[in-house]
């Protein structure tokens, strides 16, 4: 039997080195601008004669999970809470922790795309925005850079975080395309330990009525509705685009929504952890049931085991 494995690096006045935990539980998720991670320690930790605990808010925390010694990085960022009592919980975010930190360059354009209004607020993460991503007029108002992150996600524009050569990377857009190939195939009764929170669906068969409404210099508003009558109404906000321009930002979110393939998530063991954007293989039953992007990740590790439940986002391969 495998034997699990952890490491937790804690950069206070002094660097912690922790080989055993009790529980990690680690949330990955491209619909949410921040990657969390709630690590739970030893209720017999030692702190070499500290008579509190030494670690603060804002330290760096950095934290790898494995078997048998060997280990991946699982995450990167840094303490937010710490509980009161043992066993000691702690609460970190990664460099989104940063970005709430960081005041935002205020500026106003009358025109300007995304890759433009990110490099303009002086960045020191890289950035990757995917795709044309045109919002127009814009004024940048906001007092932090999570804040104006934000703001583009009220406008369907998603924000996340990656660790890629196990550095951050800021990802922006709507459609995001990731050519780094397969990582994994998980196949029924191999290497996926529950399928029965996926389901199947055909984009013909979602309904979905947007509605998209691009507020203009002289604060009128142009309206225009793209879909199926009677489908899930949804409203997108974006900022002077005219009509034709504000159609095609609708369908580009439309695209994202209506899609054939697996719907839902499963879960699997933790012996190749997965990142938003990776591209999975799936086969149910003994089935090709595509290739997709994975959209969520929560990554579980304690006495339950070490486990992934893995979200399926937009099918990207047969």
């Amino acid at each position: 039997m495998l034997k699990l494995s952890a490491k937790v690096e804690i950069k206070s006045a002094r660097t912690w080195v922790f080989e055993k935990i009790t529980a990690c539980e680690i949330a990955r998720d491209m619909d949410a601008l921040t990657t969390t991670c709630t690590l739970t320690l030893p209720r017999k930790t030692q702190w070499q004669g500290e008579s509190s605990v030494p670690i603060k808010r804002g330290d760096a925390v950095t934290v790898w999970l494995g078997y048998d010694g060997d280990l991946q990085l699982a995450f990167k960022g840094y303490v937010t809470q710490l509980g009161f009592k043992a066993p000691l919980t702690i609460k970190c975010e990664d460099e989104m922790f940063i970005l709430k930190q960081t005041p935002a360059v205020k500026k106003s354009y009358k025109n300007v795309d995304v890759e433009k209004l990110l490099k303009d607020q002086g960045l020191k993460i890289k950035v990757k925005v995917l795709g044309e991503q045109n919002i127009g007029q814009y004024r940048v108002n906001v007092e932090t850079v999570a804040e104006l992150l934000g703001h583009l996600k009220e406008n369907s524009i998603r924000s996340f975080i990656r660790l890629e050569s196990e550095e951050p990377v800021l990802y922006c857009g709507v459609l995001f395309s990731h050519n780094a190939g397969i990582r994994q195939v998980f196949s029924t009764g191999v290497n996926i330990i529950s399928d029965s929170s996926l389901e199947e669906q055909k984009a013909e068969d979602v309904k979905i009525k947007l509605k998209v409404v691009s507020l203009q210099p002289n604060n009128k508003k142009i309206k225009v509705e793209v879909g199926d009558n009677g489908g899930e109404k949804r409203v997108l906000h974006c900022y002077g685009k005219s009509e034709s321009e504000a159609k095609a930002w609708g369908k580009q979110e439309l695209e994202r929504l209506k899609r054939d393939g697996l719907t839902g998530s499963f879960t699997t063991f933790g012996a190749k952890l997965l990142d938003c954007l990776d591209i999975v293989g799936m086969k149910i039953d003994g089935v090709k049931r595509g290739k997709y992007q994975v959209e969520k990740n929560k990554i579980t590790f304690g006495t339950g085991g070490f486990r992934q439940e893995v979200t399926l986002g937009a099918r990207v391969a047969e």
